[in-house]
């Protein structure tokens, strides 16, 4: 069964958080107190270090999407984790050749 996930196309801040033009960016866009993250690649794959300071307060549930093992071989494999983070987390996050990387981070309410 394929995962589907509503990702708005307005949103209220962005935040350019690494890249280099035509090899890598890794982006953050925030719609309401819900953060979209993504990041890809070239053909160079690549191990990144995504800080999470810009958060604020709060705790978070991270959706992950990131390129599975044989990603480099076969585009179609990608992994899903579910993580909880908080803003003074990293995350590590490796870009298989051409691949790229998603989350949905969602502030947590106790």
């Amino acid at each position: 069964m394929p995962i589907t996930a509503k990702v708005p196309t307005v949103f209220d801040e962005t935040v350019v958080m690494d890249g280099e033009v035509g090899e890598y960016l890794v982006i953050a866009r925030r719609k309401g107190e819900t953060w979209y993250l993504a990041a890809m690649t070239d053909w160079t794959p690549r191990d990144l270090e995504i800080d999470l300071s810009f958060l604020g307060g709060g705790s978070y549930a991270a959706d992950i999407f990131e390129d599975g093992v044989n990603a480099a071989s076969f585009a179609e494999d990608y992994g899903h984790t579910h993580a909880a983070l908080h803003p003074g987390d990293r995350l590590g996050v490796h870009l298989a050749p051409g691949g790229g990387w998603t989350a949905i981070l969602t502030r947590v309410s106790f």
